[in-house]
């Protein structure tokens, strides 16, 4: 083997993208929390960006500035009492509300570390959806003492904590309430049948009547299927509309971006002249000059994300104006690239600005994304009509169905034919389930179930 050294000419394409386009992107996409958190972030950064947060029903206010920081309005002073917002008690999680429990119910060090294990694996809602056998693994203990601490803690309070199932976490409500019979056992141990509503089979298997099975299914809805839920104490996040739109006098949109979430930036030029003579050394005249170049390019990158928010969403409430006056049933087929190309942009863009927007208007809060829809052909020269117009209509035409006329995927098929829209029966399977439609058959049964009286 020869090593050698040579000098070689070539010519290549490489595509980079600035440090304005990359910041452009990045922030085009985020909603309005993620923005403010993002310029806040950036406003503790840069001195010379003078950042503003408006607040819903007022004046924008002055969020951060470069003086000296005071004390925050309700603080105490030195001396003064604390307010009463830092008395407070802080809410108690699940997690810590159940390790206070095995600190008083377990003595040896052993079962006090599988019961934390078990604890730490237990989710919000209560439920211990982690294998037993994976936390034995992890600990390197048999099952046996494992299954016997989770033993335990499934009596802890609340009731029905650390069940590995909906069945185990009624079944032990049941037991904690001295209610859990043999039928009511038999019950839980098949609640397949349950969501199906076929009482009847029901019946024959725990050996009872119709009516002993809907007394019993009453009984379990007063239980709490989600024991831990009362926990969770998290506020939350609201979704703030982008976009507001309002009746024009002509009948048509005003579309306008909502000034409660539009964050106010700009250049402090009058620091910065204060600040530059000051700087005696090279890195104090980089770092002012940096700032500078950042504030800028934010500002612009802050002015060109609501420009192109607002072009798009104008052009998509003037495609989608049937919707906002009628509703989804009337909802037009729509893809990125219709947007795309009569707003001059990429695809790309169209979807990182519709990226977590909202628009508020007549038809109340709307995901932006929801207002694209596939295209379903429609017979009579009719064109296309929405995915999401034809699981409207879908939607309608079974909440319209009566008890003793329950319509198939069939019957749909033809009730839609009629009005001219010709779908297979397979994408109406398909669109029920995104509904969270059950079949014919379960609907039955469903309102067989609800016009017989509980007992």
């Amino acid at each position: 083997m020869q090593l050698q050294i040579g000098q070689q000419l070539r010519q290549t394409q490489t595509l980079k993208l600035s440090q304005q386009a990359i910041q452009s992107i990045k922030i085009l996409q985020m909603n309005s929390q993620d923005l403010h958190a993002f310029l806040a972030d950036e406003a503790e950064r840069n001195p010379l960006l003078d950042l503003s947060f408006p607040v819903p029903g007022k004046a924008a206010q002055a969020t951060y500035a470069r003086s000296a920081a005071l004390p925050p309005a309700g603080a105490a002073a030195s001396g003064d009492l604390p307010d009463i917002a830092e008395t407070c008690a802080r809410p108690v999680t699940l997690r810590e509300h159940l390790l206070d429990q095995a600190m008083l119910t377990f003595r040896r060090p052993q079962n006090r570390v599988i019961a934390a294990e078990i604890i730490e694996a237990i989710e919000p809602s209560g439920y211990l959806r982690h294998p037993v056998s994976d936390i034995a693994r992890t600990l390197g203990l048999p099952e046996r003492p494992v299954l016997e601490v989770l033993a335990r803690i499934q009596q802890f309070d609340p009731c029905g904590v650390a069940a590995r199932d909906l069945a185990e976490c009624l079944r032990l409500q049941l037991q904690e309430r001295s209610e859990l019979t043999d039928k009511r056992a038999c019950l839980l141990a098949n609640l397949p049948l349950l969501e199906t509503y076929d009482f009847d089979a029901l019946a024959r298997k725990c050996g009872c009547d119709r009516n002993d099975v809907i007394a019993m299914i009453a009984r379990l809805k007063q239980l709490n299927p989600a024991p831990g839920r009362q926990f969770d104490s998290a506020p939350v996040p609201l979704a703030l509309p982008d976009i507001v739109l309002s009746r024009a006098r002509d009948g048509g949109f005003r579309v306008e971006l909502n000034p409660d979430v539009l964050p106010r930036a700009l250049v402090d030029r009058e620091y910065h002249a204060l600040l530059r003579p000051k700087a005696r050394q090279q890195y104090e005249k980089k770092f002012i000059a940096d700032c500078l170049r950042d504030a800028t390019l934010l500002v612009r990158n802050l002015d060109m994300r609501a420009q192109t928010i607002l072009r798009v969403a104008t052009e998509l409430v003037a495609q989608q104006r049937d919707f906002f006056l009628h509703g989804a049933a009337s909802l037009r087929p729509l893809c990125l690239r219709d947007i795309a190309d009569a707003v001059g942009v990429h695809q790309s863009t169209v979807s990182r600005a519709i990226a977590n927007k909202y628009i508020l208007g007549p038809r109340g809060l709307v995901a932006i994304k929801s207002l694209f829809s596939e295209g379903l052909a429609a017979t009579g020269g009719g064109g296309q009509v929405s995915g999401a117009a034809v699981r409207s209509r879908i939607r309608a035409l079974i909440d319209a169905e009566r008890p003793d006329a329950i319509l198939s995927d069939d019957a749909i098929v033809s009730a839609l034919d009629r009005s001219g829209i010709t779908i297979a029966r397979r994408t109406i399977a398909k669109y029920r389930r995104m509904l969270r439609i059950p079949p014919s058959s379960v609907r039955r049964r469903m309102k067989a179930a609800q016009a017989q009286p509980e007992v």
